[in-house]
C-alpha cells in the first residue's frame, strides 16, 4: 500500500491583514489533511503517477498560499478544483485482480475488495487468519476467491453448537460420517469457519487442538494436517463476546484466538459503488451509514443495502419502499427521522414520513 499526504500546519501563523486572514481560513477549511491509499496491484504499479499527481496538488496549494492578499485570479475556484482533484484520487475505481500460482495459467478473479491482496499474502504463509468485519463486508466472498486464487477446493462451515460438526461422528452402524473440515484437513483445501464467534465455545476447542498440533484425532483415526490446508475464521467481533451491534456473539477461549493472525476487514465503499451500479442510491446509503455510526445507533447498513436496493430500483419499485426494505428494516419513525436529519446532503421532509403511516 502506498500513501501520499498533504498536511496543513497544526498551528499556522496567520497574516495580520483581515482580507488575507479570511482567504487563509478558506484554505484551512477546504484543504484539510488528505490521505490517498493505494490498495491493489494495479495501483501499486501506478505509484509514481500518483506521487506526481500529489506533488502537483501540493504545488498548487503552495502557489495559492503565496498569493494571499493579491488580486491574482479567483482563489475560491482554484481551491474547489484542488478538492475535486483530491476526491478523484481517493475514489479510484476497483480493478481486476489477476493471480498466478506456480506455472499455472493466470487466474482473473475480477474486481476484489481493497484488502484482498493483504488477505491472500497472509494466507500464503499457511498461517490461520481470523477475518473480523461487519455483516455484509464480503468476508465469505473473499475466502472463496482466495481458494480460487490458490487453485484449491473451498470448504465451508457456519456457526456450530457441537464439536461433531467439525470432527464428524460414527453412525449406529459404525460408519464414519465426515465433515467439510475433515475433507479440507485431510485432503487439502481452504476451510472457512464462518461466524466462529457465534459458535458454542466448547465446540471450538476441538478446532483449536487441530490448529495447534497439526494433527487431530477424529472418531475413526488420527489425521495429519495436509500440506495444502488453509484456514480462515470469519467473525463480526474479535472473540471477546457480544458488543453493541452483535449481541449474540460468544467470548472465545484465549488459546483459540492465539492460533490466528487477525485482519480487520472493513467495508470497501468503492467496490460497493462498482457492484451496485447506481451512484445516486449508493451516495444515500453511505450517507445513512455514516450518520448511524456518528449517532451510535445499533443498526447495520451494509453494502448489501446498496446492491439489493439498486436491483429493486432498476425493477421500478418505489424508492420509499426500497428504503424500508433494505435500509430501515423495522427502525421506528423517530430513529429514522433522527438519522435523516443528520445527513449532510439530504433535505429531510418529516411530512413524507407522516404520509407513509
Amino acid at each position: 500500500m502506498s500513501k501520499g499526504k498533504i498536511i496543513k500546519p497544526r498551528n499556522p501563523s496567520l497574516p495580520d491583514n483581515p482580507l488575507e486572514r479570511n482567504v487563509y481560513n478558506i484554505i484551512q477549511e477546504v484543504v484539510p489533511t488528505f490521505e490517498i491509499d493505494v490498495e491493489n496491484e494495479e495501483w501499486e504499479k501506478a505509484d509514481e503517477d500518483i506521487k506526481e499527481e500529489l506533488k502537483a496538488i501540493e504545488e498548487k496549494v503552495l502557489s495559492i498560499a503565496s498569493r494571499l492578499g493579491s488580486n491574482e485570479g479567483n482563489l475560491t475556484d482554484e481551491l474547489k478544483k484542488i478538492k475535486e482533484d483530491i476526491e478523484s484520487l481517493k475514489s479510484r475505481r476497483p480493478v481486476d485482480v489477476i493471480v498466478k500460482v506456480d506455472n499455472k495459467k493466470p487466474n482473473d478473479l475480477g474486481k476484489q475488495h481493497k484488502q484482498f491482496e493483504n488477505l491472500l499474502q497472509i494466507l500464503s504463509t499457511k498461517l490461520n487468519v481470523y477475518l473480523v468485519g461487519p455483516a455484509g463486508s464480503g468476508k465469505t466472498t473473499a475466502a472463496f476467491n482466495c481458494a480460487k486464487a490458490l487453485d484449491i477446493p473451498f470448504h465451508f462451515t457456519g456457526a456450530i453448537a457441537s464439536e461433531f460438526k467439525l470432527t464428524g461422528f460414527k453412525s449406529a452402524s459404525g460408519e464414519y460420517i465426515s465433515t467439510e473440515f475433515r475433507e479440507a484437513f485431510e485432503k487439502g483445501g481452504l476451510f472457512l469457519f464462518d461466524e466462529i464467534d457465534a459458535s458454542y465455545p466448547q465446540a471450538v476447542l476441538a478446532f483449536n487442538a487441530a490448529l495447534a498440533n497439526d494433527y487431530m484425532d477424529f472418531p475413526d483415526k488420527r489425521i495429519l494436517r495436509h500440506k495444502d490446508f488453509y484456514c480462515i475464521a470469519a467473525a463480526n467481533t474479535f472473540g471477546q463476546g457480544a458488543d453493541r451491534q452483535y449481541i449474540g456473539r460468544n467470548q472465545l477461549d484465549a488459546a483459540s484466538l492465539d492460533r490466528f493472525v487477525f485482519l480487520d476487514w472493513k467495508f470497501d465503499e468503492n467496490l460497493e459503488r462498482e457492484l451496485a451500479g447506481n451512484d445516486e442510491w449508493v451516495d444515500f446509503v453511505q450517507e445513512v451509514r455514516k450518520a448511524i455510526a456518528e449517532l451510535k445507533i445499533r443498526h447495520v447498513v451494509s453494502p448489501r443495502a446498496s446492491i439489493f436496493g439498486s436491483k429493486l430500483l432498476a425493477k421500478g419499485i418505489e424508492r420509499k419502499a426500497v428504503e424500508k426494505s433494505v435500509i430501515w428494516k423495522g427502525l421506528d419513525i423517530s430513529t429514522i427521522s433522527t438519522i435523516l436529519e443528520n445527513l449532510e446532503n439530504y433535505e429531510y421532509n418529516p411530512d413524507e414520513d407522516e404520509d407513509d403511516n
